[in-house]
């Protein structure tokens, strides 16, 4: 794909992002988990069973930073996020002036604070076998910016 096409597809990603991110849960019954409160299925949680599960109520924001061991001062919101948004899950149509057909892999999907997705998309790294890490490298610091809003993930994501 030329740069026009990568822009383009960019482009539709972003909107595709917006769609699901204005998504809401009642005001009134806040949590973070997946649908229905039920645990959260972050893969990179896996090892901590003690946060497999739903935080739920005005501070859930708070619960799961406590709980994950973040010391973060700046109040998030929480929203619905994809949770694995790597190139292999965005699937483009085939032939000349590619666009953005799909997103595939919901498993992990679910209620996070607003800058979840983004840190989490800065940590995934997928096999080089299948995109090298000039290509990720790309990804990270030349699209992944234009399709979600920046989060400081030294900060979110390592405090």
């Amino acid at each position: 794909m030329n740069d026009d096409d990568r822009r383009t597809v960019c482009e539709e990603l972003k909107h595709m992002v917006k769609a699901w991110r204005a998504i809401t849960q009642d005001k009134h019954d806040s949590y973070i988990g997946n649908f229905g409160k039920q645990p959260l299925k972050e893969v990179f949680l896996v090892s901590h069973p003690e946060l497999a599960r739903s935080f739920q109520g005005p501070n859930a924001v708070r619960q799961f930073q406590d709980a994950c061991g973040m010391e973060i001062n700046t109040k998030a919101s929480i929203m619905f996020t994809h949770n694995d948004l790597v190139s292999p899950n965005i699937i483009l149509s085939l032939g000349q002036n590619p666009k953005a057909a799909a997103i595939i892999d919901w498993a992990q999907a679910g209620w996070y604070p607003t800058y979840w997705e983004y840190c989490k998309a800065r940590r995934v790294r997928v096999d080089p076998y299948y995109f090298d890490n000039t290509v990720q490298e790309e990804w990270f610091t030349k699209y992944l910016p234009r399709n979600l809003d920046p989060a400081d993930d030294e900060t979110y994501y390592y405090p």
